[in-house]
């Protein structure tokens, strides 16, 4: 599976998701699959949590094979701006790039909390979730929100990403021995 990022107006991300689906399955694509991530973060006085676009302006295209009519239809939907890098030399994505996306996607197209915890010298440590192996990226926690900022070097750029942590208590060796 080839992975292709497309870049469309702010905030628009959702309705381009469903303009694409549906101009795709009218022209019978239906080997694409279009992907727009999103990120379950908590209401700060409330135990609900709501949904929020993980990074705002992009969405990605699955598909084995991206052919020329697949790209007229993407190019010419509403809220589309861009193919990353290049409107005239579309790649897929390869590298560190793709290995973010496929590493989200196994969390699903949701992102959930992760599970974490403050070592002894108060550094964040992930336990599990879709944060988990960011830890040398992360930029910024906010522990009454409980949120953490990573840094994601996508697209020959520097992306911020906020996702939500659940704080959980650390295993220490008596509990180790108790069990």
């Amino acid at each position: 599976m080839k992975y292709y990022c497309v870049m469309v107006k702010t905030r628009e991300e959702e309705k381009f998701k469903r303009l694409l689906e549906r101009r795709l399955s009218l022209a019978g694509k239906d080997d694409l699959e279009v992907i727009f991530f999103k990120k379950k973060l908590p209401y700060k006085k409330s135990n609900k949590d709501y949904e929020t676009p993980l990074f705002k302006s992009y969405v990605f295209i699955a598909t084995n094979e991206l052919d020329l009519g697949s790209i007229w239809i993407i190019k010419r939907t509403e809220y589309f701006l861009r193919f990353l890098n290049s409107n005239r030399d579309i790649k897929p994505l390869k590298g560190q790039d793709l290995e973010y996306v496929e590493k989200l996607l196994k969390f699903g197209k949701t992102q959930g909390l992760s599970k974490a915890y403050f070592d002894e010298n108060m550094r964040i440590v992930i336990t599990e979730g879709p944060l988990m192996g960011f830890s040398g990226k992360i930029y910024k926690v906010n522990r009454r929100q409980q949120r953490v900022t990573i840094l994601l070097e996508m697209f020959h750029n520097t992306i911020k990403c906020d996702l939500g942590y659940e704080l959980i208590k650390p295993e220490t060796e008596q509990d180790k021995k108790a069990t």
